[in-house]
């Protein structure tokens, strides 16, 4: 094994970093997972989760650590859509063979269709859409919690917390969905101002379930917020598809609500993903393999 090339893939989202070690047969030979990788979690934070998490991959690999600089890495990240953080990330030292970058959005597209032509929608804790035809390239949202991925599990949850904040305060009516939220904050705005002193996208995510579970039961507040977010997703979708994606795939933690939510001319068109954004990064560091920085 000691002359076998050896492809390090990573998907690195803002809430997790999934890694996969492969040869060049395509044999996965060891995977592991990290925490959060969006560069705006800052480069050392994001290369410490990387090769922490590469490390494990090696051990679970049957190697050692001594295998890193053997390592052709490709890297998808979460927040590498923006010029500054790409500079930043091929500045940063690496212990690895070679390595190159590209948003988790772009690697994950590669992965859902292979390399062939199509689109994803990725919505979890962000969304971000991603369109790749012959050469050309079209990149949808993806800018950020703060003043982008409006259909993302962040913002529903950051939503369901305003929402929490006005019916407490009884500028809007209480639903069950406002109580439930209050109460994991002691019915305290002031437990919720410290809360987002502090909060990531993640932590805003972590309310996302509870607002589906109440939509089923029809709370208004839960359902508005619901709706929202599928009309943000659902124009993604369309301006992929006028792109010219002959395909769509919807991956991420939030791709079954959706997809479900979805009308007939978009889930008409909707494919399950091949493969996923590990064997797209993967497939990009064998694209790139050239490239040794």
């Amino acid at each position: 094994m000691n002359s076998e090339r050896l492809y390090l893939g990573v998907d690195g989202g803002g809430t997790r970093c999934r890694v996969r070690i492969a040869n060049a047969s395509g044999d996965v030979l060891g995977e592991s997972v990290g925490g959060g990788a969006n560069t705006r979690l800052g480069m050392d934070h994001v290369f410490g989760e990387i090769i922490t998490a590469a490390s494990l991959a090696l051990k679970n690999a049957g190697l050692d650590d001594s295998r890193l600089g053997d390592l052709h890495a490709g890297l998808g990240l979460a927040g590498l859509s923006v010029e500054r953080e790409r500079k930043l990330a091929y500045a940063h030292a690496h212990p690895f063979a070679t390595v190159c970058f590209a948003t988790d959005a772009y690697t994950a597209c590669l992965g859902a269709h292979d390399g062939a032509d199509g689109a994803i929608l990725i919505v979890g804790t962000g969304t971000c859409g991603q369109a790749i035809i012959d050469t050309q390239e079209l990149a949808v949202a993806g800018w950020g919690f703060e003043i982008s991925d409006i259909g993302s599990g962040a913002r529903i949850g950051r939503g369901a917390i305003e929402a929490a904040l006005l019916a407490h305060e009884g500028l809007v009516e209480k639903t069950d969905l406002t109580t439930e939220i209050m109460a994991k904050f002691d019915h305290s705005p002031e437990k919720i101002v410290a809360f987002a002193e502090t909060a990531r996208p993640a932590d805003y995510g972590a309310f996302c379930p509870m607002v589906f579970d109440l939509e089923y039961s029809g709370d208004a507040a839960a359902s508005g917020l619901v709706k929202n977010a599928v009309t943000a997703n659902l124009q993604i979708l369309r301006k992929l598809v006028a792109f010219g994606a002959p395909r769509l795939s919807l991956m991420g933690g939030l791709s079954e609500q959706m997809a479900k939510r979805m009308p007939s001319d978009i889930t008409d068109i909707l494919v399950p993903a091949k493969y996923d954004a590990m064997h797209g990064a993967i497939l990009m560091a064998k694209q790139r393999e050239s490239i040794v920085l």
